[in-house]
């Protein structure tokens, strides 16, 4: 339990306070019966759940972080837990307050004493014995401090730790409080699971990595004009003599591939054919005989060199004999690509017909089928998608509704237990018979809190109080902290007995801020829980007041001061 908080700006009628130190039970920070306000208690209260690991302290009382108050300061506090002590300090500045440092007695850091604020928060779970399934500390502790600023006093939704925070948050919060979380632990995964599942679905659809149907009536569009798609194809079929039928949209865009590859190779067959006939006819020509007799020459030209004629046709001879090589050459070449040309075309035939048996199926009937058949193919996906994901949907209707049966059953029970103990309190505070608090689950997502017929402000503040001390014997939860604005609207004998209340946890810790008229009774329970006094006149938290206007010689003084000229009190 926390046994002491302390700090060097405490300061109580110009000296720094004493350490602050607690009991198991009542603790008041008490002020004047008068309600004299602003001399700190609310502001203590905050510095407590500050120790509790909280952070409104910092958000909230920005007043007090001002560096012509108090400014940035250094909270230090103990625990004790089976027998053992443990000493922290965490510092309270704006712009740095997320670390608590483990100390020695005398609140000198540890060596690795520095934790993380989610560290300490593990620690004090393990220490208050909050850790079951789904438990986390300020998850557990938080919405039973109830002090000014912080958003935990709506008494019509005392389950919430923040004014937004929806109703089915309180609920499951106060289920794991109770450690009943495992009965709908695997409710909430596979409601989550399925969550997960549609909303990756969803996602997919919209960026159209699966086909996408907006709506019903787009459904119903897709679905007509399936049926007109699957009317025509089978009209194609028929006129196909129904083999097509048989043939897959894959297999259509196939066949169809392979007939405009065969007659392609068909026509570069036809161009190496043509080629090859002329170098054909080329070398014929080239076969003709040289001729070597010159003699009938001689009769007309009987001065003509022989010799050089000779010559010439020695040349042309030998010119023949190359153009004749090249000729074979390329006729070789064009031999081979035709032969290749036409093993292509009896494999793409072969494999036309091991595809389909309608060899005789005319292009543009196969390519229509493959285009109506990809049509559909496309429409009927989308319309699927859009089933799926409706079926996703529906599943995870199923099992929100499952783990919303599954949360009320248990809230069932805890409502049951409150109720119980809250109305025995409540039998305890008045003379007569006064209706109790009730706490009722209407469904998962809603609750109610309020006294039947009743209303009324100080009614709905008791109640709240009532169901807090109720928690307090019902679950582990070590300790509530209430501020005084809690108390003004109940009549004074009803908060005697509420007092006494608190002081029967004697196994847990009631921190109370406490400034109301008491009844004679009420003052001697206050006497002894008191812990911290708080009025004007130096004894404030932080020794002063710095909600007060300051006169021209207030201000005279300290700017005189500030320059460090001397006062009257000074010298003397």
């Amino acid at each position: 339990m926390l046994l002491e908080v302390s700090c060097d700006k405490f300061v109580e009628n110009g000296k720094v306070r004493k350490p602050i130190r607690f009991e198991k039970g009542l603790n008041a920070v008490v002020g004047n019966e008068s309600g004299t306000n602003s001399v700190g208690k609310s502001t203590f209260l905050m510095i407590l759940d500050f120790v509790f690991g909280g952070d409104d302290y910092i958000k909230k009382s920005k007043e007090v972080f001002k560096t012509t108050n108090v400014g940035p300061h250094t909270i230090k506090f103990n625990f004790g837990f089976d027998g053992q002590l443990y000493y922290f300090t965490r510092l309270a500045d704006p712009a740095n307050y997320n670390t608590v440092i483990r100390c020695n007695e005398n609140y000198e850091p540890l060596e690795d004493g520095e934790m993380t604020i989610s560290q300490y928060h593990k620690f004090l779970a393990k220490c208050y014995g909050l850790n079951e399934l789904g438990q986390t500390w300020r998850g557990s502790v938080a919405r039973a401090i109830r002090v000014d600023r912080r958003e935990t006093i709506d008494t019509d939704k005392p389950l919430k730790s923040y004014k937004e925070e929806p109703d089915r948050d309180g609920i499951v919060a106060l289920i794991k409080l109770f450690g009943q979380y495992a009965v709908i632990e695997e409710a909430l995964k596979q409601k989550s699971a399925s969550e997960d599942e549609e909303k990756a679905f969803k996602e997919a659809q919209k960026y159209e990595y699966i086909p996408n149907v907006k709506n019903g009536t787009e459904f119903r569009k897709n679905a007509e004009r399936i049926k007109v798609l699957e009317a025509e194809i089978e009209e194609l079929a028929d006129q196909s003599s129904k083999g097509l039928l048989e043939l897959t949209s894959l297999q259509a865009e196939q066949i169809s591939s392979i007939r405009n590859k065969i007659a392609g190779f068909r026509r570069q067959r036809s161009r190496l054919q043509a080629q090859l006939k002329g170098l054909e006819m080329s070398k014929s020509e080239g076969k003709k005989s040289f001729q070597k007799d010159y003699q009938e020459l001689l009769v007309f030209f009987p001065d003509i060199d022989v010799n050089k004629l000779e010559q010439v046709e020695e040349f042309h001879h030998r010119i023949s004999n190359i153009l004749n090589g090249e000729i074979r050459e390329n006729q070789k070449n064009l031999e081979a690509m035709i032969s290749l040309a036409t093993s292509k075309i009896k494999e793409l035939e072969e494999e036309q017909l091991r595809i389909s048996q309608l060899p005789n199926v005319a292009k543009a009937t196969l390519e229509r089928y493959a285009e109506l058949q990809k049509e559909m193919q496309e429409l009927l996906a989308a319309n699927e998608a859009y089933k799926k994901r409706d079926e996703l949907h529906d599943n995870t209707v199923k099992l929100v509704e499952s783990l919303d049966k599954s949360i009320v059953n248990e809230m069932r029970y805890i409502e049951t237990k409150l109720n119980s103990l809250m109305d025995e309190m409540n039998e305890t505070l008045y003379d007569v018979k006064i209706k109790p608090p009730i706490l009722h689950t209407d469904n998962a997502n809603k609750y109610e809190f309020a006294t039947e017929d009743d209303g009324g402000t100080g009614m709905r503040y008791k109640g709240m109080i009532l169901l807090d001390l109720a928690l307090l014997q019902a679950t582990h939860l070590p300790f509530v902290i209430h501020d005084s604005l809690l108390l003004p609207n109940i009549e004074n004998e009803a908060i005697e007995k509420i007092l006494e209340l608190y002081t029967k946890q004697t196994d847990k810790q009631v921190f109370l801020a406490f400034d109301k008229t008491a009844t004679p009774n009420a003052r001697r329970i206050l006497k002894k829980a008191q812990r911290l006094h708080l009025s004007r006149g130096g004894n404030e938290l932080f020794g002063k007041a710095w909600n007060r206007k300051k006169n021209d010689s207030d201000e005279l003084n300290d700017n005189m001061t500030d320059s460090g000229t001397i006062t009257a009190t000074e010298e003397q």
